[in-house]
């Protein structure tokens, strides 16, 4: 196996849920540098006929503290709160990802036959940007964990975003305080039938 298969597939094996996190940016990376990342993700993860209808904004400083906050007052009681708490307080920042909807419209317009796959292939593309976005994330040194507190963080972003703009997920990043314990797997082998 070449050694740059190996690499990525060890990068894949490494992305992790890591809850416990620390507001703060690893040595040498930037929000600039998450940025350029996250852009480069983007652009590059397909889409269906490459109608492009992913989306992303991140999220730090007060901005991440409000959103955070809105999503924590969106749930009723204590209970439910433990995580969105902890995003806000020890996360550095969030990656918010998005589904353009003007675009999938256009796209089953245009392509009336293939219509009610395009919202099917826009969820399949934004989970993809999202693995991809973690994936690398974790190279650069950073715990993350995916949330999808998706109306409420709707609701605080307002006017920040297009309302044709619909949430997906919240990756929350930070530097590391505990890594993520060992992991067990099922057997589940690939079979090659010829």
């Amino acid at each position: 196996m070449p050694a740059t298969t190996q690499t990525y597939l060890n990068a894949i094996a490494n992305r992790r849920t890591i809850y416990d996190l620390t507001p703060k940016l690893p040595q040498n990376v930037s929000v600039e540098d998450i940025q350029a990342v996250v852009q480069a993700i983007i652009k590059n993860t397909p889409t269906a006929l490459n109608s492009q209808e992913n989306r992303a904004i991140i999220v730090t400083g007060k901005t991440h503290k409000k959103v955070w906050d809105a999503v924590i007052n969106s749930i009723p009681g204590e209970n439910g709160k433990k995580r969105p708490i902890s995003a806000r307080d020890e996360a550095y920042g969030c990656v918010i990802f998005f589904t353009e909807q003007n675009t999938i419209k256009k796209f089953q317009q245009d392509f009336p036959a293939a219509a009610d796959a395009f919202p099917v292939a826009a969820s399949h593309t934004t989970g993809a940007a999202q693995i991809n976005s973690w994936t690398a994330l974790e190279t650069m040194g950073l715990g993350c964990h995916l949330q999808h507190y998706n109306d409420a963080v709707r609701a605080a972003l307002g006017n920040l975003v297009p309302e044709s703009w619909t949430v997906n997920s919240q990756l929350c990043f930070g530097s590391i305080v505990i890594p993520a314990g060992e992991k067990t797997f099922i057997d589940n082998p690939i079979k090659i039938y010829n």
